[in-house]
């Protein structure tokens, strides 16, 4: 229990003793006082995929989630908060405003007790995931040189900004008892975290930023790269199966799904993957005449041209089939997880097919370990509140 406001700690003790007779609480025993521990997963690619139920529903989503350095380092929190500002007015711009895949775009760090920094990548829209994905992709690929074009001047306002922020006199109970809830929830009572936070901050130079993003995020030189692709289908989308997930590169399933949503006609994956093959030796916009003609519009002999609505969707598939990203080169893992019915990409990615299996082969991170010592200053209690 957390008492909060203009009291005198006599005062407190009395609000709380009131509370605790109202509500007749009793202690859990301790043997039912489990703590919370985060899965730490090992380095790899992960997929995880769910088909929605409400047949109504057009939208699909997807979210990219990154593990960045741990919660308990100070650096890497204000590193990562940092790399999150920037990067999400770009991937917003990018994905949203100026490729128009959804309403719902973002992306934002998050953290949990004990566990990993996280860097979240996320888009809602009609379009396929697996298109989706793509495009977060292409905007990963990108990112790092928009990182060492970022102009320091900049950079310097964005961490005053930041600093301002932090710095900036509570104005409510509320605003005040949130913040203590924090250290509290993870029990670290580290109720001086804010300051050290702003301090770090300080320090960090946009080289450090830049380390960051090649540490754990840009997959040409993560070494332990650790990603999970949360994935949702609309009930009416066209859901790939194992077998293609294991057959074909995630970039032909892409174009399959951005030519099936515009044609309204199912896509053989075997003709448009000799499609592909071929059009590699012509030029992009060859390609893109050839592949209007090949799928023409549904219930119609218009062919697929600059007026149908997801033309750039398509001319987007198209040109990463035709020339995808070098794949990150995913280390070795030390589990199989083909025992537990998970399978392979084309590109190495392991798909979660039971989410509980899999947690159950990971291992967990440490208990968090107070900074501080909580004394009672009264023993009003027999329930372990502290006051």
């Amino acid at each position: 229990m957390l008492v909060v406001g203009n009291f005198k700690p006599a005062e407190a003790v009395d609000a709380a003793q009131q509370v605790n007779q109202m509500l007749k609480s009793q202690p859990l025993p301790a043997h039912s006082h489990v703590p919370s521990r985060m899965v730490n997963i090992e380095p790899g690619h992960y997929i995880y995929r769910h088909m929605g139920e409400d047949p109504n529903m057009l939208n699909n989503a997807v979210v990219a989630t990154f593990y960045c350095g741990m919660v308990t380092n100070p650096k890497d929190r204000t590193t990562m908060a940092l790399l999150s500002q920037i990067a999400k007015d770009q991937f917003f711009d990018q994905l949203r405003t100026k490729e128009q895949l959804g309403y719902n775009v973002g992306a934002s760090t998050n953290s949990f007790s004990s566990g990993k920094l996280t860097l979240d990548m996320r888009v809602q829209g009609e379009s396929n995931p697996t298109y989706l994905l793509q495009r977060i992709d292409s905007f990963i690929y990108g990112f790092r040189q928009t990182l060492v074009e970022f102009n320091t001047v900049k950079f310097d306002a964005l961490v005053e900004s930041i600093v301002g922020k932090a710095n900036e006199q509570l104005t409510s109970v509320d605003a005040e008892a949130n913040r203590m809830w924090t250290p509290i929830e993870e029990a670290t009572y580290d109720f001086a975290q804010l300051a050290d936070e702003v301090e770090s901050l300080q320090r960090v130079r946009l080289d450090d930023v830049l380390d960051m993003w090649d540490r754990y995020i840009n997959p040409e030189t993560a070494v332990a790269y650790t990603r999970v692709d949360s994935q949702l289908w609309a009930a009416k989308a066209s859901y790939p199966s194992a077998t293609d997930m294991t057959t074909w590169p995630e970039s032909i399933l892409a174009l399959a799904g951005c030519l099936e949503s515009e044609t309204h006609m199912p896509v053989d994956l075997s003709d448009l993957s000799h499609f592909i093959n071929t059009a590699v030796t012509q030029t992009s916009a060859d390609a893109l005449a050839s592949l209007a003609h090949q799928y023409p519009m549904a219930n119609s002999t218009q062919v697929l041209d600059e007026t149908a609505s997801g033309w750039s969707k398509i001319k987007n598939a198209l040109d990463m089939a035709m020339n995808p990203h070098n794949q990150h080169a995913l280390q070795d893992s030390e589990t199989n997880f083909a025992y537990i019915g998970m399978y392979q990409t084309m590109e190495g990615k392991w798909v979660i097919t039971d989410v509980e299996k899999f947690k159950a082969t990971q291992a967990l991170h440490g208990l968090a370990v107070p900074v501080i010592k909580l004394i009672p200053n009264t023993t009003a209690f027999n329930d372990h509140t502290i006051v």
